[in-house]
This record gives C-alpha cells, structure tokens and sequence, in this order.
C-alpha cells in the first residue's frame, strides 16, 4: 500500500487479480493503537458490616468531607467512591452475608442461569490460563478462624480460602517438590482419560435420544470440554517456574499481624502476574487486643447495641482494616497498578449490631474509573439499585462481555 512504511494505514485493502475489496476500519491496526490494559480484580471483605457514621459520607460529590474512619483514604480522592443504599434485598443477617460477591443466596442457586456464583469466580473464568492463579482466595489468620463463605463456583461449590501467610507465599514463591509435581501431572492425565471415557460412553447413545436429551447432552458435552481445557492450562503451568521475589518467607501470627502481610503479598501476586483476580478474607476470629481496646472479640464488639465504649472500640477495629486497604493501595500506586485493578471493598452484612443486610459499606478503588468520592444511590422501596447492578459494572470493566450478573438489572453510570 501506498504510504505504508513499516505502519498499517487506516484502511486496509484486499487484493486479488480479480477486485479490491476495502475493509471496514479496524482499530487494532489503527495508527497509535495500544493492546488493551490488563485488568485486574481485588475483593477485601468483613463478615461484620461498618458503623454507617464512620464509613458513609454525609455529601455526595467529589469533594465529600470523609468521616473519621474513611479519612485514611484521603490521599487517595479521586481515586475511590463509597456507594450508600447498594444491596441485595435481603433480610436474614448473617444468613445472608455468603451472598456479598453473589447476590444469590445458596438454597436459590439452583433456579439462576450462573447458579450463586461469585463476582471472582466469574472473572477468573474469563483470564484463566493466562495466569498460574486464574483465582488466589485467601483469609487472614488461622485455619477455621471464622470466614466469609464470599467465594462460590456456579455449581453451588464454596471455595474455601488459603488461610495463613505462610501457605499463600509459599503457594506463590515456592517451588514444590519434584515429586509432588509429577504426581500432580499424573493426576491430571487420569482425569483427562476419564473424560475421554464418559464423553465417548455418552456419544455412542446420542442417536437415540430426543431432541430434548440430546440439547442436556450437548450442555454436558460443553462441560466436559470446559473441564478438559482448564486440566490443560493448569498441566501446562507445571514446568513454569515460579517468580522470584525479595520477600523472605512470612511467620504465621495473630489475624491483625497477618492482615497486613497477606496485602503484601496479594500485592506482590498481582506485580508477578501470578494471578489477576484475589480475594482477602478478613475472619470473624479478628483479634482487639492489638488495637488497644480490650479483648473482646471482633464479633463482640460487633454487638455493640450502641453502647459508647463497645462501639469505640468497634471503630477501632474498622479502621485498621480501611488503614491496611489504603497501605495496599499505596503499593498499587507505587508499581502502576492502581489504574488497572479494581479494589472492591465491603461486607455481605450492613451493621452487625442490627443484623441488617440493608445498604451494604461497599467501596471501590482504582480501575481507571470516573470516581466520585461518594454517590447515594436510590433508597425509596421500588427504585432500589441492587448491588448486582456495580458488580456487572465491574465486570465490564474488566473485560468481560456479559449483559447479567446474578440478578442485575443494568450497570452504574456513575463509574462509567
């Protein structure tokens, strides 16, 4: 082409001996065109929900006074908004908070198309291979230290957490042994000659089943072949080495001493490209002594019921979790990755004093997105915004072209 000197023109042209067909503009190859950003997704969640006056702002707008918790974030305005009357409609307390990445409580699972699966799941469904961890779950503290239940397959399946800092680095950093690879490569083989075994057993009764049969066939067909495709990226990773970092091996502590090292090294996964999509689990087994309050328990101060000292000391324990996620900020900032990875923040329950899973503390940072600080959001019954609504959002953001999230209705305009 005429012009062309080492750069694709703004059209491109066939050409064959018979005609030149033109075809339409095509950005890839537009002049100045970059690849698309990776993106990357973070979720940090409670299982006790925020006091509202210390979390909320009481203005909307860029320019919203943060109250006394949020103000850690202050150095990070323009780059976060708090969204106030964000739900999912339920009213069942903790028996709803499983629900916070789903919006789908798990005994209805059944009756929706992605089943409860969660907002990371669904993500990671669209990155996998591309990375060692389509997916890295953790939980600060010890195993069994009280959890979130936040992360859910479509199938109904909660995904339990890495929990301790010392098993996530070493799942990140740390090879494994030979053997334990090749056993490891070997279990995969059997399962792909499983398969091979169920999908040819199904095959040969294809011909005489209904129509109707044959559509559930196909269905299970595409399972099956989903499942072969995931043994073979995750096989495939099995010869790759793991990155090399200058973190020495973490000790194992209490969940606030841990808290803040599983940040690092959640961080450390995303600088690695180990994985694109992680979860922070911060258990109900959450420590008060380290805060300078008496050791009650995170659960007992949850239970406030207004009582001045216990809800102090509730404050107390909610601002250092906002002040670790604004250390973790900060080291996206610092390696240039804030603007590609979208932080959500929050909890499946509202106020764990009144068990009330109405208007969820949810915040979201980074991701490049249009950020407002604070937006409030319809609160009259009947013009309800559900929080689905953020996640598909987000969801698009990260690159996935889905037009339903759990029970959405549309996406926030806000963030666009």
């Amino acid at each position: 082409m005429a012009g062309h000197s080492n750069r694709f023109s703004r059209r491109l042209v066939l050409k064959s001996g018979l005609a030149s067909v033109a075809l339409p503009w095509l950005e890839t190859f537009a002049r100045g065109a970059e690849p698309a950003a990776v993106q990357r997704f973070v979720c940090v969640a409670n299982p006790f929900g925020m006091i509202h006056d210390a979390f909320f702002p009481a203005a909307d707008g860029p320019a919203a006074a943060l109250p006394a918790n949020l103000a850690v974030l202050e150095e990070f305005r323009g780059d976060f908004t708090v969204f106030s009357n964000l739900d999912h409609g339920f009213s069942s307390g903790h028996g709803a908070t499983h629900t916070f990445l789903s919006g789908v409580l798990s005994s209805e699972a059944s009756g929706m198309p992605e089943g409860n699966v969660s907002l990371d799941q669904f993500l990671a469904r669209h990155v996998a291979g591309q990375t060692r961890f389509p997916v890295l779950n953790t939980a600060a503290g010890p195993v069994g230290g009280g959890g979130v239940e936040l992360s859910w397959t479509s199938s109904g399946v909660m995904v339990p957490p890495v929990q301790q800092v010392s098993r996530v680095f070493r799942l990140l950093f740390i090879e494994e042994p030979a053997e334990q690879t090749a056993t490891r490569s070997l279990r995969y083989d059997e399962q792909a000659s499983i398969l091979d075994a169920v999908q040819g057993q199904a095959q040969s009764i294809n011909g005489r089943l209904s129509s109707r049969d044959r559509h559930k066939l196909d269905q299970y067909f595409t399972a099956i072949r989903e499942v072969e495709q995931s043994l073979a990226r995750e096989k495939a990773w099995l010869s790759r080495p793991r990155p090399q970092v200058e973190m020495a091996e973490p000790q194992d502590g209490t969940v606030s001493q841990q808290l803040p090292i599983l940040f690092d090294l959640v961080a450390l996964a995303l600088e690695t490209d180990s994985t694109r999509v992680a979860t922070i689990e911060i258990p109900g087994s959450f420590d008060t002594g380290a805060m300078g309050i008496e050791e009650k328990g995170y659960h007992g101060y949850s239970h406030h019921g207004k009582d001045p000292t216990l809800m102090a000391g509730m404050r107390k324990v909610e601002r250092y979790q906002l002040q670790q996620l604004a250390r973790f900020l900060g080291k996206l900032r610092a390696s240039d990755l804030l603007d590609t990875t979208h932080v959500l923040f929050g909890s499946g329950m509202s106020d764990g004093s009144a068990h009330t899973n109405k208007s969820l503390p949810v915040l979201v940072a980074g991701g490049g997105h249009r950020h407002q600080t604070h937006v409030t959001m319809p609160a009259a019954e009947g013009r309800r915004v559900p929080l689905s609504n953020l996640y598909l959002t987000l969801a698009q953001r990260f690159g996935v072209a889905a037009d339903r999230f759990g029970p959405s209705t549309g996406t926030i305009e806000a963030l666009a």
